[in-house]
């Protein structure tokens, strides 16, 4: 589905430019075209687009409406009061919106940007689109590229530049909290004040309960009573889906759908523990699950291929990206309006990542594991932040049992200020491979010195500068839930949930990306699973699964899912690149060496790039190259605009 708006050209007239659309409006050099249905409003002689769905509407901070129990005009109410900019974010849901009001027009997203919204401008107009190859850029031979984008999407795991950037200079999307007003053939972009929650006392009860109502509704108000599908893995957050429709559909109006990793011959299926699991799981509640085979040891290229397009008009690519291709065009063939669930940001938004026995994953006991998670949300709660601020943090015993794991790394030391200490967490946790305190990017190769000063600098002043002025040990969660939407959650693993959805014109949702369960889990105290008491990760997640609802907790215990899990030195990722299928179409598109064109020598060490292509291209496997190699992969197979 695909959505242009045009804003100050009045020599475009007619035929959509969209393929397969239509123009819905076009008037005072302003033109709406889409090639998929748009939700539409007339207010006396104003005009209001949706585009995109709208789950319900927040009487307060838990209960929602149904869809079909507001009337338009109180949704119309949201978007044309005076306080608009702040009636809109009680709107729960994924959308971009249009108000037409003569020569006045406003355009902006949900309040989580959940649809990317790029936008290319000139002296006299402003094209906006939700594809890339829908903007002009695209069609020229000589494309410039914007460093800042491309060296987020070499370096950081999600392959992708973050929010409000792409790989292209001038080129730019709607950010979050971010709207355009044209107001007499004039563009501004606003910025609406952040609003971050502090920690909360939480009542034992009162929490737990309302944590469960909060979860439940958030399923509820997106689920279909045609039946339901949820993307099941063996964890905790999309088998909590599971069992939270079938206790509101009961098992006949629910399945699962599972993809069986198989990357190589040499190494067989890679995920074994986490089909065994997800099967277990889905008897326990009678509910079919269907395996779609991901059988990449003996086709994949063609995915490469035939998606180009979209890999590049998203600027996105991955391994997870495949499989989300994979699975959805699985549920488009089998399905006939079903509601579709994944249980992805869970993670995210309760334990910041650290929530999958990764920490320390060469240990033997799982437990240990898990606590190691805690461990390190720990390094990004309240109590260690105060040990930043006051100088202390070097002592801390926690802090240096985990950085001795980082043996010979390079580590900044603090700064003297509270801001600048401020800034440089926020950037251990989104600027950074490793992710840990005080991470320097001189650990890693990709950059100049030069370099790493221009990526720092430039991410600071675009993402961290504003928000490090607000932060406190009270609000410090919040800040950090709200930052992952335009980092991780924006990234190519997780927002290709929904765009591959979109391409197969199915309803994907992720109800833990619900604004109220955000809410909750931003004002959550350390206590509740994030600090070093015995509570586990996702505590209530996992207190509403033993106390709330029917579950089989009792499963949730060995292996996590794949091979390495028994197996530490097992790569799956190293499979994906040097044994499968992908292999050799991977190995034709890096000799290429495209990435030379797109970045400068000024900030990138193209050397370093060069000679771990080399090896790759003559099948040289460098344990200590892989993980630099992947993202240069990834980076190099989603495609550029200017490049032949």
């Amino acid at each position: 589905m695909s959505l242009r708006i045009t804003l100050g050209s009045k020599n475009l007239l007619g035929k959509s430019l969209i393929e397969g659309g239509k123009v819905l409006y076009q008037k005072n050099g302003c033109i709406v075209e889409s090639n998929k249905e748009v939700a539409s409003y007339d207010i006396g002689k104003s005009k209001l687009y949706i585009y995109g769905k709208i789950v319900g509407v927040k009487l307060n901070n838990t209960n929602l409406t149904d869809t079909l129990s507001y009337s338009d005009n109180e949704l119309v109410q949201c978007f044309t009061s005076e306080n608009s900019n702040e009636l809109i974010k009680k709107i729960e849901g994924r959308f971009i919106y249009i108000y037409i009001d003569g020569n006045n027009i406003n355009i902006g997203t949900d309040s989580l940007g959940q649809i990317d919204l790029y936008f290319q401008k000139d002296s006299s107009s402003i094209l906006f689109a939700t594809d890339l190859g829908l903007l002009p850029f695209s069609k020229a031979k000589n494309v410039e590229y914007d460093q800042v984008g491309v060296a987020h999407s070499l370096y950081i795991y999600g392959y992708r530049p973050a929010k409000k950037d792409t790989l292209y200079k001038n080129i730019k999307r709607i950010g979050i909290d971010e709207r355009v007003e044209w107001r007499n053939d004039k563009f501004q972009l606003l910025k609406d004040r952040k609003k971050l929650h502090n920690i909360a006392e939480f009542d034992f009860k009162e929490q737990h309960d309302t944590y469960a109502n909060l979860f439940l509704e958030a399923v509820e108000k997106r689920s279909s009573t045609k039946g339901n599908i949820v993307y099941l893995s063996s964890g905790w957050d999309s088998t909590s889906i599971l069992a939270a429709l079938v206790h509101m559909y009961g098992a006949k109006k629910t399945r699962a759908v599972i993809g069986r990793m198989h990357f190589s011959r040499e190494a067989g299926v890679c995920n074994p523990y986490e089909i065994t699991r997800a099967q277990k799981i889905a008897d326990y509640f009678g509910v079919k699950l269907e395996i779609v085979e991901f059988d990449y040891f003996k086709r994949g290229p063609e995915l490469t291929e035939k998606y180009s397009d979209f890999m590049k008009g998203q600027m996105v690519t991955s391994m997870s990206l495949y499989q989300w291709l994979d699975l959805a065009s699985y549920v488009a063939a089998t399905s006939n309006g079903e509601a579709v669930f994944s249980g992805e940001i869970s993670d995210g938004v309760h334990n910041f990542g650290f929530s999958q026995s990764l920490t320390v994953l060469d240990h033997p006991v799982h437990e240990f594991r898990e606590y190691s998670d805690k461990m390190a949300t720990y390094l990004y709660g309240p109590t260690f932040f105060k040990t930043i601020l006051d100088g202390s943090f070097e002592t801390d015993s926690i802090y240096n049992f985990l950085k001795n794991r980082y043996d010979g790394g390079i580590f900044e030391s603090p700064s003297t200020e509270k801001i600048g200490n401020t800034k440089q967490l926020l950037s251990s946790m989104f600027l950074r491979d490793a992710r840990f305190p005080f991470w320097s990017l001189e650990n890693s190769s990709y950059f100049t010195k030069q370099g790493r000063e221009f990526y720092q600098t430039e991410m600071s002043k675009t993402y961290l500068d504003e928000i490090a002025k607000e932060v406190t040990s009270d609000n410090l969660y919040s800040s950090i839930i709200d930052l992952y939407n335009s980092f991780h959650w924006n990234g190519g693993t997780v927002s290709t949930l929904y765009s591959t959805g979109d391409l197969f014109d199915i309803n994907v949702n992720l109800p833990f990306k619900d604004t109220r369960l955000i809410k909750f889990l931003s004002e959550m105290p350390e206590s509740w699973g994030r600090g070093l008491e015995m509570r586990p990760t996702k505590y209530p997640l996992k207190e509403f699964l033993k106390t709330k609802i029917d579950y089989p907790y009792h499963l949730q215990s060995g292996p996590h899912s794949y091979l390495y899990d028994t197996d530490h030195e097992f790569d799956h990722a190293a499979e994906w690149n040097y044994r499968s299928a992908f292999s050799q179409q991977y190995r034709k598109i890096m000799a290429k060496r495209a990435y030379r064109n797109v970045l400068s020598e000024k900030f990138f060490n193209i050397s370093y790039l060069d000679k771990i292509v080399t090896n790759y291209i003559n099948g040289k496997e460098v344990k200590e190259e892989k993980h630099d190699l992947e993202n240069l992969i990834y980076f190099s197979v989603m495609g550029f605009y200017g490049q032949p």
